[in-house]
């Protein structure tokens, strides 16, 4: 039997993202804005981050233990979303990955694995894009990876859809936690987890930093007034123009 292909990171594309990181404070204050939620949602005890790339959570994140698919030197661990082993001493108090869900062939694999390094209580917390009719459009125009929320049906398990044999579906959050809202929850239910909250978010300010790999579009003090508005929007709006979505899932105590 042939071996599988051993996984490698570009080290050169993460230390482009680390450069274009330091160069925009636009680009850090909206992902602090993200972190800061994802901090609000996390109980007491020790923190994992799946995917972390060049480990920028740490700068958020107090005591935050970073992973991601092979070692790099950006992060603490090597660990995969679909074997999460829990710290030496107890469970994760919390677990949270960013633009992680949308990439994995085998999304229920990952939610089992993280409830099973779980404590009673804590919570996984994800970030993803959201397929909202704003969010369907904005992706499809400027960003490479497919956004096909009707095809991330039952079993939820994909094939690679990428040249290289890597999967993406831009649209897994929305259908898996709106669409498959019904199944997701006897799914999730049957690894001891319930969903406490899917939050819409996101709509001018990101575009407008350029993100990791295009210019900056408006001064870096118009984007965090952009960011404040926005914290200001009514669910019923960003449901249909969110770009991002926050899902908050709690292991049953």
């Amino acid at each position: 039997m042939d071996e599988a292909p051993e996984i490698t990171y570009d080290l050169s594309l993460l230390e482009q993202s680390l450069r274009a990181w330091e160069a925009s404070p636009a680009l850090r204050a909206v992902y602090a804005d993200i972190y800061q939620a994802i901090g609000v949602s996390c109980s007491e005890g020790p923190t994992l981050e799946i995917g972390s790339g060049i480990g920028v959570s740490r700068e958020f994140i107090p005591k935050v233990v970073t992973s991601d698919v092979v070692q790099t030197p950006y992060v603490d661990l090597e660990m995969s979303a679909y074997d999460i082993k829990p710290p030496e001493t107890g469970c994760w108090a919390n677990i949270f990955a960013i633009d992680v869900l949308h990439h994995l062939m085998t999304p229920l694999q990952f939610l089992q694995s993280a409830a099973s390094a779980l404590a009673p209580g804590g919570r996984l917390i994800l970030v993803e894009p959201a397929a909202t009719m704003g969010g369907c459009l904005f992706y499809r125009l400027f960003h490479p990876e497919p956004v096909e929320p009707r095809k991330i049906v039952p079993p939820f398990a994909f094939q690679p859809n990428g040249p290289a044999g890597e999967f993406a579906n831009m649209g897994m959050g929305v259908a898996l936690f709106k669409t498959h809202q019904v199944e997701m929850r006897r799914l999730l239910a049957e690894m001891g987890l319930i969903c406490e909250f899917v939050e819409y978010r996101d709509l001018l300010a990101y575009p407008a930093t350029g993100g990791y790999s295009k210019p900056q579009l408006l001064p870096t003090g118009g984007i965090r007034c952009l960011l404040s508005i926005e914290k200001r929007l009514p669910q019923a709006l960003l449901r249909h123009l969110g770009l991002r979505m926050r899902i908050v899932l709690r292991q049953r105590t």
